[in-house]
């Protein structure tokens, strides 16, 4: 039987990690330190909304500036100390890798991080050894939920946009994959979904791939 799809390309913050809720605390007292405090909540409404965005949009609701490098320095160190002791897989993802692995497709993340907490997530969790590259925010002109960092996923693997199969969280993401012509499984983490941009909404990564026809199905 013909391969369905060339390359798998993940999301990585809430897909294959479980870090929004511990970067979303992180952030909080990062903020503090410029006399900027915010509800918790806010924070976790912008899943899938890069960093740059975010602080945009925490500035509006303050009412006042915040020092983007100042407030990025706290925010990375205080998140690398958590990250120090490693960083678990979200349930299935270390299934579905070996699996992918062994079907010999080659893998990409495609991050709305910044390279330096980014790296320091997949690093952590040592996803490093299992992905061919990774895309960055800062690796793209435009964000998500435009399809730049998923398009560029595909370039640097050398593989057609419309055979790619890409796991994400956020409708933001999802969105994203949509935009890039490839084939979304969105998983929600923090926030529900109806999925409008997911050609398969799903419970699991693992239930994801199988609706996907990347993995088979149970017997």
């Amino acid at each position: 039987m013909p391969r369905r799809y060339d390359a798998v390309i993940f999301d990585l913050d809430g897909t294959l990690v479980d870090t929004e809720t511990l970067c979303n605390a992180e952030a909080l007292p990062a903020l503090a330190e410029q006399g900027i405090e915010i509800a918790p909540d806010l924070f976790d409404s912008l899943a899938g909304v890069h960093d740059d965005r975010r602080l945009e949009l925490v500035a509006e609701h303050a009412g006042q500036p915040v020092d983007a490098a100042r407030f990025y320095d706290a925010w990375d160190d205080r998140v690398e100390a958590r990250l120090s002791a490693g960083l678990a897989l979200k349930d299935g993802a270390a299934e579905l890798i070996a699996a992918i692995a062994g079907l010999g497709l080659p893998m990409a993340i495609a991050t709305s991080s910044r390279r330096r907490p980014g790296l320091a997530k997949i690093r952590a969790a040592g996803l490093d050894r299992h992905v061919e590259t990774i895309v960055t925010v800062e690796d793209v002109e435009t964000a998500k939920p435009a399809p730049d960092a998923y398009l560029e996923a595909a370039r640097r693997l050398g593989a057609d946009p419309a055979r790619c199969l890409v796991f994400e969280d956020s409708d933001t993401g999802a969105r994203a994959g949509h935009a890039a012509g490839m084939t979304v499984v969105q998983v929600p983490d923090i926030s529900a979904t109806e999925g409008r941009h997911a050609a398969h909404l799903a419970e699991s990564l693992v239930d994801g791939a199988r609706a996907a026809g990347l993995l088979p199905l149970p017997a």
